[in-house]
């Protein structure tokens, strides 16, 4: 059973929680503050971690600090209210992998949790010499199943550098996802954030993604992906077959409040381990590179 440790100082928000992850087949572990957390992760070795930003004690960013540091690849979901968006930024800086927003919308968290264990499941790989790879190019063309970007992920990401900290690579992988994820819902697919939004609430979104994933395949739309690796950088370009978005209204996302909000989630968390995040054209290619240090 997936395991999941939650750690928050409010007993009301944990019970919440618990009732709503043992119902989507999680065995839930709690913590009341960030210290207990500690010695609770160390005791369950859980799947996933979600914990509040604001805590006394120790705080959220604190937390994810110490469990990165006890285990590289442990994914870690912050929990933000009102007035904390600098504080989870430095968390998502610090190693946690994904954030939610309070009061939180059950139905998002599920999907967050979803995909991280979809990427625990597809982590595994053989074991081959990386640093033996002086240049790589790569041309891949994707449908439009969400179910297989963790495959592509690793795939475009299988070679970087072992001399790369393994937190950087791990947030490549949810950065590259996130927007990969963008290229297809909200490019091949056409949905709409109010589309989404709406059909989270209304409990129709699967029937949305179905009937826009039919009309994608019929008018057989792909996502062309083309990656360039050397012992430099790796630059990564993104072209799906939508109608793009108006680009040059990402300036707004400068203000960390805006940063969190759902319209901004993708590119946020790739912005943060990218160097750069270019968008061309209509809006439907986007040039993501990473530059590494000699």
């Amino acid at each position: 059973m997936k395991k999941i440790l939650i750690i928050d100082d409010e007993e009301p928000v944990r019970e919440v929680l618990k009732e709503a992850l043992v119902e989507n087949g999680y065995s839930v572990f709690e913590a009341e503050n960030g210290r207990n957390g500690i010695q609770k992760f160390i005791e369950v070795n859980p799947d996933i971690t979600i914990t509040d930003v604001n805590m006394p004690e120790m705080s959220g960013i604190n937390v994810t600090k110490k469990i990165k540091e006890m285990k590289s690849d442990a994914d870690v979901v912050i929990m933000t209210g009102y007035g904390t968006e600098d504080l989870v930024i430095q968390s998502l800086r610090s190693g946690a992998t994904n954030y939610i927003k309070k009061p939180m919308d059950l139905k998002e968290l599920m999907s967050i949790l979803d995909s991280l264990i979809l990427k625990r499941e597809n982590r595994k790989r053989f074991e081959v010499l990386k640093e033996i790879i002086v240049r790589e190019e790569k041309t891949l063309s994707i449908g439009n199943n969400i179910t297989r970007i963790w495959g592509t992920v690793n795939q475009i990401l299988f070679n970087l550098p072992p001399k790369i900290e393994e937190i950087s690579v791990e947030g490549l992988k949810i950065g590259l996802y996130e927007i990969l994820v963008n290229a297809i819902e909200h490019g091949n697919l056409g949905i709409t954030y109010e589309e989404k939004k709406e059909a989270l609430s209304n409990n129709t979104y699967n029937a949305l993604l179905k009937q826009r994933l039919e009309e994608a395949e019929k008018a057989e739309k792909k996502v062309k992906i083309k990656s360039v690796f050397s012992r430099a950088q790796l630059q990564i370009e993104i072209e799906d077959e939508g109608n793009g978005f108006n680009y040059k209204e990402l300036s707004f996302l400068e203000e960390p409040e805006t940063l969190l909000s759902a319209h901004g989630r993708g590119i946020l968390l790739a912005s943060l381990y990218f160097d750069v995040i270019e968008y061309h054209g209509s809006g439907n290619s986007v040039t993501l590179a990473k530059r590494f240090s000699s």
